[in-house]
């Protein structure tokens, strides 16, 4: 079949129109990650090879055939990318030219890529390409889905219209297609605001050179790794991130893969954002996040992350884990040899089993109990000199049951380095945010309170699709100079920005407002002297007038009682 060239722009309002036709379920929703997945993987690795054979009188498919060059292909592939495709049929294109026309098309298309795909030895790549593949047998029923009628007809058009993108185009990158497939109703997986993410990234890049190790906990569609990697002109070493949905986490390492992440170099876990991270021992020169606002439900998880014996099974698996990577023991001891049990037990009974890295007790003993604990947490695993931004709900900031969280955030660990109100007019959510920067090892006991909500100007975002979203602005670049120079050099602009110590803000029961410390109002102030005297000479002039009238009355005959 013949293959028009079209661009991705164009490609998308079709895919889009396509996606609208299928059936948000997890076997289509799977389909489409695999496909963009299965898209770029062969998109990439053909381009590299064709770029290794310019200067040789041979075709792709003669490369192949030429056993010192194909090893050539894999060994560079297997080294380069992290994956490897044996044969030119396992590519995209050859399979949709050879297949497409096909009954068993679906079947064959999600078959050949997941079973014909070599992974590096002890690579991530495997790990996270498999679990995908993995989600995929099990949501979809090969055996029994049905080959025939409209369903299979709109997932064969949503594949060809994926395969028909170009992974390079620059005017409107693959990878801002993948975005907007996964916002739309099909996937709907969640997206931070672009004018949050950029704002975030433009803190950490502007105040931290080189970061080699960077924790977001939770990841949402991946979005803010993405955009501050973007603002380094080299990626950071090391990301780190938690996901606990099955389908954002999928969604991410596609994401992530596809904006050139190095999946070997990342290091993503399947759980709560609400739990430490697993290994206790890591720390990060950033940590960078969008908090949502803390529901019942998350409560729930959280609550559940804390039971006892949950705990205790973890500290003692670590204990486990230590004995066999350093004195060599079988794993097989642990459940036979009662002696090391009795032990391990001991150990664990003597180990404070508390949810996190920061032991609380006296008056901050309740804040275990705390929704907010991972703050502490999160804040504990940065290094010394580590910077940690995070966007989350404004009612943090005076939410009465937080008070004893914010007087240890402030007080006793002194880590709150600047507190910024963001313009509600732009968020796509009712709740109002505010974006916290927190130090370890601060020099200075004052905090930084910036309010953007009347002094700011936007443009649109770029990228953006007329219509699918209900704003498409973020911050100009002089806004977010102006912010960072006044967070850098700790300004104090009337109606903008001020810097606040330690003993005004224990004055004010450690509420962290900003309207309490940055004035914007905009009218006349009055002295209230001035108001009391004003009152009283209107009053008297109205009793003076009341009695005009009652005798005019009286004199015409009027009964007035």
């Amino acid at each position: 079949m013949s293959v028009r060239k079209s661009g991705n722009r164009k490609v998308l309002n079709t895919l889009l129109s396509k996606i609208r036709q299928a059936e948000d379920t997890p076997d289509v929703q799977y389909m489409v990650i695999y496909s963009f997945l299965y898209k770029y993987c062969s998109d990439l690795l053909k381009n590299y090879f064709k770029s290794l054979i310019e200067d040789k009188a041979m075709t792709f498919d003669e490369a192949y055939k030429d056993d010192d060059m194909r090893e050539t292909f894999r060994s560079e592939a297997l080294d380069m990318f992290g994956f490897y495709l044996d044969s030119p049929e396992y590519y995209i294109d050859e399979v949709i030219a050879s297949h497409y026309s096909e009954r068993f098309f679906v079947y064959a298309f999600f078959d050949i890529f997941s079973k014909k795909v070599e992974f590096a030895d002890d690579s991530n790549y495997g790990l996270y390409f498999n679990f995908i593949f993995d989600k995929l047998s099990q949501e979809v029923n090969f055996n029994k889905f049905e080959f025939v009628g409209e369903t299979h007809l709109v997932v064969k058009d949503i594949i060809y219209s994926i395969s028909q993108l170009d992974v390079f185009e620059e005017d409107f990158p693959f990878a801002r297609v993948f975005d907007k497939v996964c916002q739309s109703r099909l996937i709907r997986i969640g997206y931070g605001n672009d004018y949050i993410n950029h704002l975030i990234s433009s803190i950490v890049s502007s105040n931290v050179k080189y970061p080699r190790d960077v924790y977001s906990p939770f990841l949402n569609d991946a979005s803010l790794l993405v955009d501050l990697a973007n603002d380094y002109s080299i990626p950071f070493e090391n990301s780190f991130a938690k996901s606990q949905d099955e389908l954002a986490y999928s969604c991410s390492l596609v994401k992530l893969l596809i904006n050139h992440f190095d999946l070997d170099r990342v290091f993503l876990e399947l759980g709560s954002p609400f739990e430490p991270f697993d290994d206790s021992r890591a720390k990060f020169d950033v940590v960078i996040s969008a908090i949502p606002q803390i529901t019942t439900r998350n409560m729930r998880r959280f609550n559940v992350a804390k039971n006892p014996e949950a705990i205790r099974q973890n500290k003692r698996k670590q204990i486990e884990d230590f004995l066999t990577a350093n004195l060599n023991m079988d794993e097989e001891s642990f459940k036979s040899d009662g002696e090391i049990n009795d032990a391990i037990d001991n150990i664990v009974s003597k180990m404070d089993l508390d949810t996190g890295g920061v032991r609380l007790s006296g008056e901050y003993a309740p804040l275990k109990d705390s929704e907010y604990l991972f703050l502490i947490n999160m804040i504990d695993n940065l290094k010394d000199d580590g910077l940690m931004v995070v966007s989350m709900s404004q009612s943090f900031l005076f939410k009465n049951s937080l008070g004893l969280l914010r007087k240890y955030l402030t007080y006793e660990m002194n880590c709150i380095d600047a507190i910024m109100s963001v313009p509600g007019e732009l968020s796509r959510h009712s709740i109002s945010e505010i974006i916290m920067v927190f130090r370890k090892n601060r020099r200075t006991d004052r905090i930084v309170f910036i309010d953007m909500s009347t002094d700011f100007k936007t443009k649109k975002a770029p990228y953006s699709v007329p219509g699918l979203f209900r704003r498409n602005l973020v911050l100009d670049e002089d806004t977010i100079r102006k912010v960072l120079d006044v967070y850098r050099s700790r300004k104090t602009i009337d109606k903008f920005s001020n810097v606040v110590g330690i003993s005004e803000i224990k004055a004010n029961d450690f509420n962290l407002s900003i309207s309490r410390y940055v004035d914007t109002f905009e009218g006349e102030f009055i002295d209230l002297k001035d108001l009391a005297c004003e009152k009283k000479r209107l009053d008297q002039e109205n009793r003076e007038l009341s009695l005009k009238i009652e005798k005019m009355m009286r004199e015409l005959g009027i009964d007035f009682k």
